[in-house]
């Protein structure tokens, strides 16, 4: 981690579009291609959100999460659902205030009633415009420290990858990804208030997203130790940490409001999904038996943060490794956590397997297996097959 990283120069915003868009089409069709193919041949299993209800695309891609996500948007933190507070807010706020948006379009005014279909739909427009978002970001921290071909595999596997329909869903994924890569592109611009803010909110989709507020003062503490200007030092720090926490604690407010309970969440969490400390091994050990995949997920995951080592800057591995491991250190019950869905959020190891598959063939393989194993997984998770 001691590493010299050459700073490539900042692509422009056209060419970075230019780039970004056949990544996320190709990303799109797939997806949808899935979805409708397999709900045609093989229907759902799912009671509620169906087809004929929703829509193909809008019930394949609203399952599991998403109706939590929903009910939040539609009805806000409810005192007698206390169950709904380990969704973090950001995510359903926005899609609470697209679905109104969306049906006062329709309506031609605010008076109309806003169904569960129009919320949906928001939630996964946001998801997708968040995904190119997150996209576009993404480039341009590879091109930081990647050549072009290496930062372009990085967001093919990460667009291609087998569980990245979930960033077409109406789930948080792709909201959380834009929040953390646009900290970091700011962090690394050096403009850290922006950076604390947009961590921030990325803390307010999903809890882990506060602990990038080490990378952020990680990137403070080295800059201090090119100029020596120890105010500036302080004013940056707390930019980046005191703002997250600020975001959080808005939350925590709220909930302190409504429960009488600031911490309301890991009630929800311990209570009703029943997750709990475990050794890493019986993390794994649960994920083998239960969920092939996600033992998967996580094994080859593990594999690239250690390869990885010394190897990305520092900020960059920390943030991967604390994401990837409290996960694997908690089980809900005794089923695992859903690492299939949780790597997806490890953006610097996806570059970083980018920038080391350098051989044509072996790109080709990897990007061709992961496209078909998606297929496979977005239809079965239109479906409403549980698969993280």
């Amino acid at each position: 981690m001691g590493t010299r990283w050459r700073t490539v120069s900042q692509a422009p915003i056209l060419v970075t579009l230019k780039r970004v868009w056949p990544v996320f089409a190709v990303h799109l069709a797939i997806v949808l291609t899935a979805v409708a193919v397999w709900q045609n041949y093989f229907g759902t299993l799912s009671p509620t959100i169906s087809p004929r209800q929703f829509g193909v695309f809008i019930a394949g891609l609203s399952h599991w999460d998403a109706t939590w996500f929903l009910e939040v948007a539609r009805s806000g933190y409810l005192r007698k659902i206390p169950d709904e507070t380990a969704f973090f807010p950001l995510y359903p706020a926005l899609m609470g205030l697209g679905g109104r948006l969306l049906s006062a379009l329709h309506h031609g005014g605010l008076h109309g009633v806003v169904g569960n279909r129009t919320y949906l739909l928001a939630g996964i427009a946001i998801s997708n415009v968040a995904f190119f978002g997150a996209l576009s970001f993404l480039y341009q921290l590879g091109r930081r420290f990647y050549s072009e071909r290496q930062t372009m595999r990085g967001l093919w596997f990460l667009a291609l990858f087998p569980s990245s329909y979930y960033f077409s869903a109406a789930y948080s994924e792709s909201l959380f990804l834009l929040c953390v890569v646009a900290a970091f592109w700011l962090g690394y611009q050096r403009r850290y208030f922006w950076a604390g803010l947009l961590m921030g909110l990325g803390a307010l989709c999903w809890d882990l997203g506060i602990f990038g507020v080490l990378s952020l003062l990680w990137l403070v503490w080295r800059d201090f130790r090119v100029d020596r200007r120890v105010g500036r030092l302080f004013l940056r720090a707390a930019s980046v940490s005191l703002i997250p926490v600020a975001c959080l604690l808005i939350y925590f407010a709220w909930l302190d409001h409504v429960y009488k309970n600031p911490l309301m969440f890991l009630w929800a969490e311990k209570h009703h999904w029943h997750r709990h400390f475990a050794f890493i091994w019986t993390s794994l050990r649960l994920d083998y038996h239960y969920d092939p995949v996600g033992f998967l997920a996580s094994v080859t995951f593990l594999i690239i943060l250690l390869a990885s080592i010394r190897r990305i800057p520092l900020e960059q591995w920390l943030f991967s490794a604390i994401l990837l491991l409290i996960p694997l250190f908690s089980v809900a019950g005794k089923y695992p956590m859903s690492m299939v869905r949780f790597v997806l959020m490890l953006f610097p190891l996806f570059l970083f397997v980018g920038a080391k598959m350098r051989r044509l063939e072996t790109y080709i393989a990897v990007i061709a297996g992961s496209a078909i194993f998606l297929v496979w997984l977005t239809g079965l998770f239109s479906s409403a097959h549980w698969v993280a």
